[in-house]
């Protein structure tokens, strides 16, 4: 590893870490801190001709939730892909091989469960390309155009989405594709499948709280009415009829005396 990509690590090293403290110093939650390792099948394509080759990679990144299910991140990726064209250009035959690509990008995306990520992602991309041009001969003359090789590194963008699923509280699986375009008139389309690692303080997924309940009904206490001997009794019931009136004996009368 040359000393740009050391550099170039310890830069994406080092603005996770920065993304992640200032998440946590603004109050946003951190999803984790990921790093995953990558396998797939990449099709390079120059010259009007394409390859087709076995690529490996990994990424690390830093996600935050900037709402219980919208995940916003940024991540940093390395590919690793010998694909070569070899194609007739005019008087000779062109060929040109990729090698490494090294890339830097934002990735924002939705919890559709709490354990499963979908995403897209959009960034830039340093690929270190060879092209070699050998000139045809005519009888014992010389070539009309001579030969060059010229090795160099090309930058462009990099678009693309996936799906995350988490395995557990910390391993998951994910299946990425991607489509990167240089400067030299060169381009990949590249599918990957990567398994990872989440860390860190909030790596255990999110737990959708359910919506509350309905609230209670309120009891209503039912109307009632006193009657005229003193008893209560519901408004809709009818009071018992009062008792009949007795009048009061009369005095007996005072025995005469004699």
């Amino acid at each position: 590893m040359n000393r740009w990509n050391v550099g170039a690590l310890s830069a994406l090293a080092l603005v996770a870490s920065l993304t992640a403290s200032q998440a946590s110093a603004q109050g946003i939650q951190l999803r984790g801190v990921r790093a995953d390792a990558q396998v797939g099948l990449d099709r390079f394509y120059s010259e009007g001709n394409n390859d087709n080759h076995i690529a490996y990679g990994g990424a690390l990144g830093v996600d935050t939730f900037l709402s219980p299910t919208f995940v916003l991140g940024i991540e940093g990726t390395f590919l690793n892909s010998r694909a070569e064209n070899v194609t007739r250009d005019g008087p000779g035959i062109a060929s040109r091989k990729s090698f490494e690509e090294w890339g830097g990008a934002v990735r924002a995306g939705v919890m559709m469960s709490p354990s499963t990520l979908i995403y897209a992602k959009g960034g830039f991309v340093v690929n270190e390309q060879r092209k070699r041009f050998d000139a045809d001969t005519i009888g014992s003359r010389p070539a009309a155009f001579g030969d060059y090789y010229n090795h160099y590194r090309t930058k462009g963008y990099v678009v693309g989405g996936g799906i995350e699923q988490m395995l557990g509280e910390r391993i998951y699986v994910k299946a990425e594709g991607r489509y990167a375009n240089y400067k030299t008139n060169s381009s990949r389309v590249t599918g990957l499948l990567g398994l990872g690692i989440l860390f860190g303080p909030s790596a255990e997924p999110v737990m959708i709280a359910p919506p509350p309940p309905p609230p209670a009904p309120i009891e209503v206490a039912p109307a009632t009415q006193t009657c005229s001997d003193g008893s209560v009794i519901l408004a809709t019931e009818v009071c018992p009829a009062p008792a009949p009136y007795v009048p009061p004996a009369p005095p007996e009368a005072a025995p005469e005396r004699g």
